[in-house]
């Protein structure tokens, strides 16, 4: 497809200097780090012996069959070529559908990674619950989480931060994915107060943007490794169009 935008004329002009074009093959190539980047990060877990990485293979399944899907539906780039079977994207963007049914839907996955992640919020307030029925002995931990809260309240977050464990070219990056984690946290919390027990039910019907908060942290965190890697010259591996 970059070739053909490179190569094809319209009003004057190669296609690809158009912006639209543009930020399609940009997202094109993002989703491409994105996924990768996954994928390393799975296999590296399984490589190691590691056996606990039933989320990070849910949200990298639910992330790499949609994105391959995305990257699919820009055969557009190509024009009225793209839908041709000698071209051969019409078959790929067929046969991709049928990855996010099976290995366990896509929808299914995403609630079984809120409701997984959920538990350790649950875990949080029911440490809390129990510390406030000693106040005396507890007290730490019941002025810590009173204090995060009000931070909350005020909009200045719990404090969390990634300055100083990413590479500084980075920490603009570092921040906005500690907010993100922050802002998630809380409204986390926020549901399991508000619906208690009943949270599978109203998780279930929280809008895409919603579920999907858990799977973008994860992506977010995973790009940044991968970049701080090659930053550090860890990675010989770099990003080639």
């Amino acid at each position: 497809q970059i070739e053909h935008a490179a190569n094809r004329t319209q009003f004057g002009s190669k296609i690809h200097t158009y912006g639209t074009i543009q930020e399609k093959i940009a997202r094109m190539i993002m989703l491409q780090y994105t996924t990768e980047a996954m994928a390393y990060m799975i296999s590296a877990n399984m490589d190691s012996g590691a056996t606990e990485f039933q989320i990070e293979a849910a949200i990298s399944k639910v992330f790499a069959s949609e994105a391959a899907w995305k990257v699919t539906d820009e055969c557009q780039i190509l024009g009225g070529m793209g839908f041709m079977k000698d071209c051969g994207v019409e078959r790929v963007m067929r046969d991709l559908r049928i990855f996010r049914i099976f290995e366990g839907t896509n929808d299914i996955l995403r609630l079984f990674v809120a409701l997984t992640g959920i538990q350790v919020s649950t875990n949080s307030l029911a440490m809390l619950q129990k510390a406030l029925k000693n106040p005396i002995g507890n007290f730490g931990t019941i002025m810590g989480e009173v204090g995060k809260r009000a931070r909350r309240s005020v909009g200045l977050g719990s404090g969390l931060t990634l300055k100083g464990s990413v590479h500084p070219k980075l920490e603009s990056s570092g921040e906005l994915v500690a907010k993100g984690v922050d802002q998630f946290g809380a409204s986390v919390e926020g549901l399991l107060l508000k619906h208690g027990k009943k949270i599978v039910g109203e998780w279930s019907g929280v809008d895409g943007e919603g579920r999907e908060e858990g799977v973008s942290i994860h992506a977010s965190v995973l790009v940044m490794s991968r970049l701080e890697r090659r930053l550090y010259g860890g990675l010989r591996e770099g990003l080639r169009v």
